[in-house]
């Protein structure tokens, strides 16, 4: 049965405890670090009523910090139904005048509501109609021209920010859109993976798929773009995740038992090779070195709310239960 498989997957591996815990006042849903230079310190908390941007703070880049970790409000912002996805924009940034916080959150009635505030005035939000099933990955390109969304609805759309915030193509799917990624590197391309175990990089002016690569297995859940190296595309479908060259899209440069089942998965922004992925049994966190048959940190979690990177520091971080879970992964 296969979930017998996935309880004895890398049973001889170390339970590795986080190394900071955030405990708060409600359950989380979602967590998402901003991945982008001018706003990396701040973290995105998505509880069932409200949204809550604080600035987190670590003492690897600020001596002066009395804690190891220290976490401040910022503002909160309301929701009125589950989020399903949150996505920051690169316009964010506390270091201007006015200053900027802009995020996306995808919500359980199919909507995606574009927030941004300038810390002072009543914050504002706009809603984006248009998919007729659950989004289950946003993300803004790294000049925040475009916001793409993937829902089950077997399309992937694109948003112009900067011309009303308006659908401007829709890519048809031939499955469920899990994943959606940009990289700052290739202007003008977009990731899409999708629940069949296909994941194809798009030309955005051309509305084409360029390469493509296949799981041969299913369902897969996640797929993401490593932001320290362009070349690198990874996917988590089944129990295994795939790890591609785009310059040899036909064959996994690295494929590798991890799970019963796995649902998410986050590459590491320092290193080509790490990968964070949380699945079966349970909802245990991994996180795997391409060339090492063995975890680095392996982690069992309840109620998961999320998993990212932090773009500076070697963190992972994921919502569980009613706090937030920062492990240090040794990543040199």
């Amino acid at each position: 049965m296969p979930s017998k498989i996935g309880d004895n997957i890398h049973l001889n591996v170390k339970v590795t405890n986080p190394t900071h815990v955030i405990k708060l006042s409600e359950q989380v849903v979602k967590v998402e670090l901003s991945p982008f230079e001018w706003s990396h310190n701040l973290i995105c908390i998505a509880f069932p009523k409200q949204i809550s941007v604080r600035i987190i703070k670590f003492q690897e880049e600020d001596e002066e910090l009395e804690e190891e970790v220290d976490v401040e409000l910022l503002e909160d912002f309301t929701v009125n139904c589950r989020v399903d996805a949150l996505a920051w924009s690169p316009e964010t940034s506390l270091n201007i005048l006015p200053k900027c916080i802009m995020f996306c959150a995808a919500t359980k009635d199919f909507n995606l509501i574009l927030f941004s505030s300038n810390t002072v005035d009543a914050y504002s939000e706009q809603v984006l109609t248009g998919h007729t099933d659950y989004v289950n990955s946003i993300a803004f390109e790294s000049n925040g021209e475009y916001l793409a969304s993937a829902s089950d609805d077997l399309s992937c759309r694109l948003w112009a920010m900067k011309d009303g915030q308006k659908c401007v193509a829709e890519f048809a799917l031939k499955s469920p859109g899990m994943s959606v990624c940009w990289h700052n590197e290739e202007p003008g391309k977009l990731l899409v993976g999708e629940k069949n175990g296909t994941v194809r990089i798009y030309n955005v002016e051309r509305q084409q798929a360029i390469i493509s690569f296949e799981t041969l297995q299913t369902p897969l859940l996640a797929a993401d773009w490593s932001p320290a190296n362009s070349l690198i595309v990874a996917a988590i479908a089944g129990g295994s995740l795939f790890v591609w060259n785009i310059t040899r899209p036909n064959v996994p440069v690295d494929r590798q038992v991890v799970h019963g089942k796995g649902w998410l998965l986050r590459c590491s922004h320092q290193s080509d090779q790490h990968f964070a992925t949380i699945g079966q049994p349970a909802n245990t966190l991994k996180v795997v070195h391409s060339s090492v048959k063995q975890p680095i940190a392996t982690a069992a979690l309840k109620c998961v709310g999320g998993l990212s990177w932090h773009r500076k520091l070697p963190y992972v971080c994921v919502g569980v239960d009613r706090s937030i879970c920062l492990w240090k992964i040794a990543i040199n």
